[in-house]
């Protein structure tokens, strides 16, 4: 095949060569007659006017010879019938050219004076040196024609009677090599600027067929604008794609088909200053429904060519991830992330306007309605409530689901006191009214935390402190009570200092231990895992749960400590489980930032002398809220260690996939308030599937948590999950020795 194609580019390469030259004949045969006459002139004073007058005949005849051959061929139109037999026939006119001027310049030296010799010899130089723009694309022409006149020179120089042969001979013969090279070089060169052009010309056609190929195979759609931003010949394909037949669109403004907005903006500039684009994505109402396309485009031909690509179903996609990270799944509410950010943003606000009230509220007897009626009555019951809640505010007002039976309002305005306590008033009244749970009338009802914006409630962490410790004291007060922050409170503050001095006591003297909870492969039921939590047994308080200290160690900076307790923990424990057992330990996102917590990791990993791919830690997507690149390097620097990084609570906390994409985590745990979902809401369902579909494709492993029931390992292991761990399998509990 390579060598079919070697010899149609030679036959190209031949005939370029001899058209190019025989373009150039005609002026190349009128210098060679006016050499020519200017010799016959100059020697007629030697008394040998025949045989001079003769010479320029043949010279005449040679050239009338080239000339008609370009006659021919120009009035064919170039269309060259056989380039092998032009070129021979241009290379016999040289040599024959060449002849006649190598054997006149020796006769003519024989009978020459001193000035004639010397115009000469300027002529026989003048005709070699001019023979490389004559036969520029024709060497062996041009060598042809230039060794018989060298050789004729050199018989002058040695017939001259004054000449020196020796330094004419070398002259001429060095003249051939250097002028004989060059011809070859241009020769080369523009053999290479052919086959530059017909390459160039393959790949055009190349291109051509594969764009039509693309656009017959693909979803996407090529479009041309000219000079002035209109729409060029629009495709089948582009005019399905905007609803618009061909007469709509062809003569169109471009930008113009799409919602007015930033990205159109940027489109027309782009457009009008002829620069290059790529993944540019606009919104566009086709047929009353909006649509979303992402273009690519770079100049051509003093307009525009590009590809456009139909994302509206990716941006749904995106926009119900984006709802998933900032709602929560069960009540549809802003989850406390979204809570988080909105607070920030009120705080940033200034004027009597920007006045903030927060409430906090949790259930009263929520954990009773769980243990009695189970936990799909509970979250109809947080559904119920939330949608109450809705009820009693205003439209404007935020309200959000922090976390089990948690909840929090955010007021902003004017009149701001007025408005909290009629909203706690609301909202009380509305939850204390029963409820149909599956047939039965639960009874449930709420406090109400109140807390304002004032000089010493500066940033959202101390209002929402404020707030709880204002909810704690309506409890106190009874149920079905509100209760604003007062400065009184710190009474309750100081007996979190006193559980904070206790927690230091425990810590240096071993109050704290790590329960663990087994995972299980959902496909063998085989435990693989242990994921290792904290509990605090209080001398006076008993066992305490995480939730009821760990807060406390967050707030007072005990967290790095005791986070570093469990994993020092359990890396000594981890030799009492089989080899291919893990354990899993949370990191808290303030333990993660502490500085030098790396370091303290590598340090108690060779302590230990652990496995360390068995040690996997276990964050949440809240760290990824502040200092986002610096954690990013700490999780970056566990991995570099040898440890495996899971990410906790997927779907609950801070969600974006741009870090799914910047870290490669091994696990991903889908957060128990999904599960919960899965036999009841074909909402949660779909949200799981996602989850472990968008895991598989990142050769992530998936984790369910809180498995409760044979229904819900059912569905996830029809659903392709990884592993699952929760109460069904086993309660947290003391050191196991068996891993199976």
């Amino acid at each position: 095949m390579s060598i079919a194609l070697d010899v149609a580019f030679a036959d190209v390469a031949l005939r370029e060569r001899v058209e190019h030259n025989l373009r150039h004949a005609p002026v190349a045969v009128a210098g060679g007659l006016l050499n020519a006459c200017v010799v016959t002139l100059i020697m007629l004073p030697a008394n040998h006017i025949i045989e001079a007058c003769a010479w320029f005949a043949c010279i005449a005849l040679t050239g009338g010879a080239r000339y008609r051959l370009y006659r021919r061929r120009a009035q064919d139109n170039w269309l060259t019938v056989s380039p092998a037999a032009d070129a021979r026939q241009i290379r016999a006119a040289a040599l024959a050219c060449g002849l006649l001027w190598g054997g006149g310049i020796a006769a003519a030296a024989s009978v020459a004076d001193m000035r004639q010799f010397v115009v000469i010899a300027i002529l026989s130089g003048g005709m070699l040196g001019a023979s490389l723009q004559t036969y520029a694309t024709m060497a062996c022409a041009a060598l042809l024609f230039m060794t018989p006149i060298c050789l004729g020179t050199i018989a002058a120089w040695s017939i001259f009677p004054d000449a020196n042969v020796w330094i004419g001979t070398l002259f001429c013969l060095s003249y051939l090599l250097i002028l004989g090279r060059a011809a070859f070089e241009r020769q080369g060169d523009f053999t290479r600027s052919v086959l530059a052009r017909e390459q160039l010309r393959d790949t055009r056609d190349t291109v051509q067929l594969l764009l039509k190929d693309f656009e017959a195979q693909t979803s996407d759609w090529l479009w041309s604008l000219d000079l002035h931003g209109n729409i060029i010949d629009p495709s089948p394909r582009f005019q399905a794609a905007a609803g618009r037949r061909t007469t709509d669109l062809e003569g169109t403004i471009f930008s113009k088909i799409f919602d007015a907005g930033q990205e159109r903006t940027e489109l027309e500039h782009h457009i009008r200053q002829g620069l290059a684009f790529r993944d540019i994505s606009l919104p566009l109402t086709v047929s009353g429904e909006r649509r979303w396309w992402l273009l690519s485009a770079k100049p051509y031909s003093g307009g525009m060519r590009g590809v456009a690509s139909d994302i509206s179903a990716q941006k749904l996609a995106e926009a119900k991830v984006r709802h998933m990270a900032h709602h929560d799944a069960l009540t549809n509410l802003a989850n406390r992330s979204l809570f988080n950010e909105s607070l920030h943003r009120a705080l940033e606000c200034r004027g009597r306007s920007a006045d903030i009230a927060i409430l906090c509220l949790d259930l009263d007897r929520f954990k009773s309605v769980n243990d009695t009626l189970g936990h799909p009555a509970g979250d109809k019951l947080l559904c119920e409530v939330a949608r109450r809640i809705e009820s009693a505010l205003r439209r404007r007002d935020l309200v959000a689901r922090l976390g089990g039976d948690e909840f929090a309002v955010l007021l902003r305005g004017p009149n701001v006191r007025e408005a909290a306590s009629t909203a706690a008033a609301r909202i009380i009244s509305a939850l204390k009214m029963p409820y149909q749970i599956d047939d039965q009338e639960v009874l449930s009802s709420t406090s109400v935390g109140i807390a304002f914006r004032n000089s010493y409630a500066t940033n959202a962490a101390e209002l929402m402190k404020q707030a709880d410790l204002a909810l704690y004291l309506a409890k106190a007060n009874g149920r079905c009570q509100f209760a604003y922050f007062q400065d009184g409170m710190d009474d309750i503050a100081a007996s979190k200092r006193e559980l904070e001095m206790d927690m230091r006591l425990a810590l240096d003297h071993g109050g704290l231990e790590l329960f663990y909870q087994p995972i299980v492969d959902i496909r063998t039921e085989q435990v693989v895992a242990h994921e290792g939590l904290m509990r605090w047994r209080h001398p006076q308080l008993g066992l305490m749960m995480p939730s009821s200290f760990i807060p406390l160690a967050e707030d007072s900076g005990l967290i790095s400590r005791l986070g570093e307790l469990a994993i020092r923990r359990a890396c000594e424990d981890l030799p009492n489980w089989p080899n291919d057992c893990t354990v899993a330990i949370n990191l808290s996102p303030t333990q993660l930032r502490a500085p030098g917590f790396v370091e303290r990791f590598a340090e108690i990993l060779r302590e230990t002398q652990v496995d360390r791919t068995r040690i996997e830690l276990e964050i949440t997507e809240n760290i990824f809220m502040q200092d986002h690149l610096d954690n990013l390097q700490a999780l970056k620097d566990i991995r570099a260690l040898g440890a495996r990084v899971a990410l906790d609570d997927f779907g609950t906390g801070y969600s974006s996939l741009n870090y799914l994409r910047a870290f490669p985590f091994d696990t991903i745990k889908i957060d128990k308030s999904f599960i919960q979902g899965l036999e009841h809401q074909e909402s949660t369902l779909a949200i799981v599937r996602t989850v472990i579909a968008l895991a598989r494709a990142l050769n992530m492993t998936t984790i369910a948590e809180g498995v409760e029931n044979e229904r819900q390992l059912a569905i996830l292991r029809r659903e392709g999950c990884d592993r699952a761990q929760g109460y069904y399998f086993a309660a947290p509990s003391p050191l196991r020795v068996d891993c199976h």
